[in-house]
């Protein structure tokens, strides 16, 4: 493992388990083999199997990652809460689940994860700050979002917008407004407080517009501390190449990809990362080439595979995708992303049976999984089978719960 060589480990660890098959320190060492070989769904049963035998909070921490890699956030929310609840001071396990938060579209909690790393001297500063800027930015669109279907708003809208235009950081021209108008509005509260006081009133249209303002001022200020400490970050590049795209300079983007993949070798996710940019901006054949050529350079990278599939779909290839999951369909232990894709494929292209086929097989594999009873249902429905629909009804009704 320390020397990189992930498939002997993987080979040594098996070998263990032949002789004790039931040490769940040995199976949560195998997931983290398999984790660093790209294989996501074989690591996650590894590390279901140890956590059956033992709570382990790191491999608990894995597991959720590798579920968030996966596309499986419906598995990895409850997850997330119980680290939040249970594990949140140990720096290790923030480190792997952070950029989970983002991925659920949490980013109160990817601002929390990422102000605790911020002050671990083991976790790099400038990576931290950099994720800490877009868990800010993530957290501004979120508040603007609440803001613009608040009532009385139209003055706080007005106002950020002017300041978005004009290139100004400033937003803040409307607080003598916001001030007069809510009691619970206070210029000088930092972010944590208006978020605590906004969970308790979560209606005030004044607080929306102060977490609003609040967010982007604590993005760009993130920006510029590892802009004067870390000037030659290559996640600072790297950022710096999103907002360009966000901006419509495509080209310009993808040029500082490109430099930063020559600039740093050593960043493996560079390239899958540029198809994250592009799946960002919705631009999915650009997409699907950044994952195919990512899945070349790493057969075993299942993150990319389950991201091929997913810009096959958007792409409305469904032969294609339903080819490219035959094989993966059929491993031990197939991934749950696959199965769903590959019913999807099925059904649209007119063999509903064969959805039923693969989803059947995911419900033995993934008896909590919504998603699949939810499916089922549709297709017995399709097939003209009701009983067998009002069974993954209830099933599904029972798990909303």
């Amino acid at each position: 493992m320390k020397e990189g060589d992930y498939k002997g480990a993987e080979s040594f660890y098996r070998k263990a388990l032949q002789q004790s098959a039931q040490s769940p320190e040995t199976l949560s060492n195998l997931g983290i083999a398999l984790q660093m070989e790209g294989k996501s769904s074989e690591a996650i049963h590894a590390f279901e199997q140890a956590l059956k035998l033992k709570q382990m909070p790191r491999t608990y921490a894995l597991l959720a990652e590798e579920k968030c890699k996966t596309r499986d956030l419906e598995g990895a929310r409850p997850l997330l809460k119980t680290i939040s609840r249970d594990f949140s001071q140990e720096p290790a396990i923030l480190a792997a689940v952070a950029p989970c938060y983002l991925e659920l579209d949490d980013p109160l909690g990817s601002v929390t994860a990422y102000e605790s790393l911020l002050a671990d001297p083991s976790y790099p500063s400038d990576l931290a700050l950099i994720q800490l800027s877009k868990s800010y930015r993530k957290a501004g669109q979120f508040f603007f979002a609440l803001l613009s279907k608040a009532q009385d708003n139209s003055l706080y809208i007005s106002t950020i917008r002017e300041a978005r235009d004009k290139g100004s950081a400033d937003a803040r021209g409307a607080f003598e407004s916001a001030a007069r108008s809510s009691p619970y509005f206070q210029s000088d509260l930092d972010f944590s407080h208006a978020v605590a006081r906004w969970h308790n009133h979560p209606q005030d249209t004044a607080l929306l517009y102060l977490l609003t303002v609040l967010s982007n001022e604590q993005s760009m200020r993130q920006v510029e501390i590892c802009d004067d400490h870390y000037p030659n970050s290559p996640y600072l590049e790297q950022l710096k190449a999103e907002i360009l795209a966000d901006q419509g300079h495509e080209e310009e983007a993808v040029a500082r990809y490109q430099s930063l993949m020559q600039a740093h070798p050593e960043l493996p996710d560079l390239l899958f990362d540029l198809g994250m940019l592009f799946r960002k901006e919705r631009e999915w054949e650009k997409a699907l080439n950044a994952f195919q050529r990512q899945l070349a350079k790493e057969p075993d990278d299942e993150r990319s595979a389950a991201r091929v599939s997913e810009a096959l779909i958007q792409l409305g290839r469904w032969k294609e995708l339903r080819d490219f999951l035959s094989g993966k369909i059929k491993a031990p232990n197939p991934p749950l992303w696959a199965m769903l894709d590959f019913a999807d494929a099925s059904q649209t292209l007119n063999k509903p049976e064969q959805a039923i086929v693969v989803l059947k097989t995911a419900e033995q594999t993934y008896p909590a999984n919504k998603v699949v009873h939810y499916r089922l249902m549709g297709l017995y429905r399709l097939t003209g089978n009701p009983a067998e629909a009002k069974k993954e009804l209830e099933v599904f009704r029972g798990l909303s719960k």
